[in-house]
């Protein structure tokens, strides 16, 4: 037998020796096999090979070793004077009232009051109300705004329609909806064959908010007074409101304006007359969302309806 037959043989040998001291020969060989007397392989083994099994026999597995680390360790500890380190148990923290807040202060409403306050009950036409406006400085805005924006179009005409505040075009001309959504709402108007000659429009602020910006409930609270003396002077049949900010203050009310919108509700302003308003859409939400012109469109077509239930006077010069 040449030399490396002879050491691939040992090689064999070496391995089945492990394989039987570790007990794997129990799954390749079958009963009658593990019936049979066990052969010694010493004697077919180098003596350094030999002693392999035995120190693997005496050499504890991971498991064992772990075992008696994790066993041992409480013992080492008292040995040394240590006391073994114990997990604390898990507390609940205890349950504690959370303290009372003071709900925050309100401001209130702005009011007209004051020396610069005049009696709006007293006022007894359109440009008596337009002076007494021009002479009032209770409104922060008239500082910030280049020019009273009061009114234009009929003010005997049957239908009033009331936005929220002048933008940068009409705080320079001083006149309501002259911009570009000045030019939508003539031709909503146009829609339903109006024209500015045949309505009155005014706005809830006669000043325009610095940078275009949304009223402040302060802002409408305080000149909402000024137009309900506007409508009952002017004296309409029908109130068009234009934007979710006129909306809610006219209405009392804080839903938004696409649930608002397309109802008619009589409105008292102040003279004890109840006068049908309905709500709609501003052009300049419009001009934002085209798709929501059908919904103007629709309102539109209702007020043409109710002015269409009896006849229009002329329009007077």
């Amino acid at each position: 037998m040449s030399n490396q037959s002879a050491a691939t043989i040992q090689q064999l040998i070496t391995q089945l020796a492990w394989q039987a001291e570790m007990g794997v020969d129990e799954a390749f060989l079958g009963a009658e096999a593990l019936a049979m007397p066990k052969v010694k392989l010493d004697k077919y083994l180098p003596s350094s090979i030999a002693a392999a099994p035995e120190a693997i026999a005496t050499t504890p597995d991971d498991s064992a070793r772990h075992s008696a680390s994790v066993m041992s360790a409480p013992k080492a500890a008292t040995l040394s004077g240590a006391m073994p380190m114990q997990t604390p148990p898990m507390q609940t923290p205890p349950m504690q009232t959370p303290p009372m807040q003071t709900p925050p202060m309100q401001t209130p409403p702005a009011q007209i009051s004051g020396p610069d306050a005049p009696d709006l009950a007293a006022i007894g036409s359109l440009a008596a109300l337009k002076a007494g406006l021009l002479a009032f400085e209770g409104c922060a805005l008239k500082h910030t705004a280049s020019n009273l924006v009061f009114a234009d179009g009929n003010p005997g005409a049957r239908l009033m329609i009331i936005g929220e505040a002048p933008g940068r075009d009409e705080d320079m001309v001083g006149l309501p909806f002259v911009g570009v959504s000045g030019q939508l709402l003539d031709k909503m108007l146009a829609s339903i064959g109006l024209d500015r000659s045949h309505v009155y429009i005014a706005n809830l602020l006669p000043w325009r908010p610095p940078g275009n910006r949304t009223p402040t409930t302060e802002e409408t609270a305080m000149m909402l007074p000024w137009l309900r003396r506007h409508v009952q002077l002017a004296n309409p049949d029908y109130i068009l409101i234009l934007g979710g900010s006129a909306a809610k203050a006219v209405l009392d009310t804080k839903d938004g304006i696409l649930k608002l919108r397309g109802r008619w509700q009589d409105v008292d302003f102040g003279d004890a007359i109840t006068r049908p308003t309905l709500a709609s859409l501003h052009p300049a939400y419009l001009l934002r969302s085209p798709a929501q012109k059908r919904l103007s469109f629709a309102d539109m077509l209702a007020v043409n309806s109710r002015l269409s239930s009896s006849p229009s006077p002329s329009p007077s010069d």
